[in-house]
């Protein structure tokens, strides 16, 4: 049932100039993570996201630098994201470019989605992942929070100041770097990698960008996402993981939001050989596992995230499908780390 999910290699952009000022070989740790450097020739070729996430992790170990991804982010703008960042720059506010990227993200990344949220005070920017297959991938959500972090300063400029920022894993660096590197409260362990600022900021306009011919490059970037509109896997994943900690993720609920009753819904699955019990299942287990090993949120926290009744049924179902308990996991992972 795994998807292989796919990221432009113009992700990396600013990779060879940091290992090199960092005293590595970039062509030796984007061998080790099964990538060629001439993949970085064409910022729109295309690597396997697991690679990405595999080749940060490396080279903030082997490089001793555990804010690898961080510094990354600062060799990277707008033109990194491609031409969804084109499309980013000819917007007309803050809001309209946020919600470009939370529409069209799967064009630049495909194990990703972020989403954009307005509460009274406060826009809300979350990244949610869809793929989980090794250990951690925390290089890369701070690679991805640096950049957005950036960008929010370009498009609105010095009347910028964050709210909050929160991780949904545990510290990589020291508290004070993220403190230096965000200027704004950071807090670790939480149910979703979020941005918090002043919600008045969405209205202003962007700074000095040319804002020509932004309909037609729409349309361009729509027809590029097309290939996503008839992945029922992706739309029912991507559902799941919006719904699973307020509880509105029912095969009903599901349904409900694709617009398809649950009948259609379960036979549109079946014919690509998928059941939507196993796909809840499935994301429930491996966000768990990398929560379990990438941060020290508590289980009863962890249990309400997942959309459990409580800490007991999550508990219970993680032993059904893995043979060991939640607590168990995450003691045998930190044994494992060195």
């Amino acid at each position: 049932m795994s998807q292989i999910y796919q990221v432009r290699s113009g992700a990396l952009a600013g990779f060879f100039p940091l290992v090199a000022s960092l005293n590595g070989d970039p062509a030796k740790l984007l061998k080790a993570a099964n990538i060629q450097p001439k993949q970085l020739e064409d910022v729109d070729t295309l690597i396997t996201f697991e690679s990405m996430v595999s080749l940060l992790e490396l080279c903030a170990s082997e490089l001793h630098c555990p804010d690898f991804g961080l510094r990354l982010s600062e060799q990277q703008g707008l033109s990194t994201l491609g031409v969804l960042g084109m499309l980013m720059g000819k917007s007309t506010s803050v809001r309209e470019a946020v919600l470009a990227a939370q529409r069209y993200m799967a064009i630049h990344s495909q194990g990703e989605f972020w989403r954009l949220d307005e509460s009274q005070d406060l826009a809300i920017i979350s990244r949610f992942n869809y793929f989980y297959g090794i250990e951690s991938a925390r290089q890369y959500v701070e690679l991805g929070f640096g950049l957005c972090y950036r960008l929010l300063r370009l498009f609105i400029g010095a009347k910028f100041q964050g709210a909050r920022l929160d991780f949904a894993h545990s510290p990589v660096s020291s508290l004070s770097r993220y403190r230096q590197f965000f200027a704004m409260e950071v807090s670790f362990n939480q149910e979703h990698s979020a941005i918090r600022f002043p919600r008045t900021l969405l209205d202003e306009p962007l700074q000095v960008f040319d804002q020509s011919n932004r309909q037609e490059m729409e349309t361009y970037i729509a027809q590029l996402c097309e290939r996503h509109s008839d992945d029922i896997e992706h739309q029912v994943r991507t559902l799941i993981m919006q719904t699973l900690g307020i509880q509105e993720h029912s095969l009903e609920h599901i349904a409900s939001l694709l617009n398809i009753n649950k009948r259609t819904l379960q036979r549109k699955l079946a014919q690509q050989g998928l059941n939507f019990k196993d796909i809840l299942t499935d994301i429930r287990m491996t966000l768990a596992c990398w929560q379990l090993t990438s941060s020290d949120m508590s289980l009863t926290l962890m249990s309400e995230m997942l959309g459990y009744t409580d800490i007991s049924a999550f508990s219970k179902a993680f032993k059904h499908q893995l043979s060991i308990s939640p607590l168990q996991f995450r003691q045998q992972a930190r044994q494992l780390k060195p």
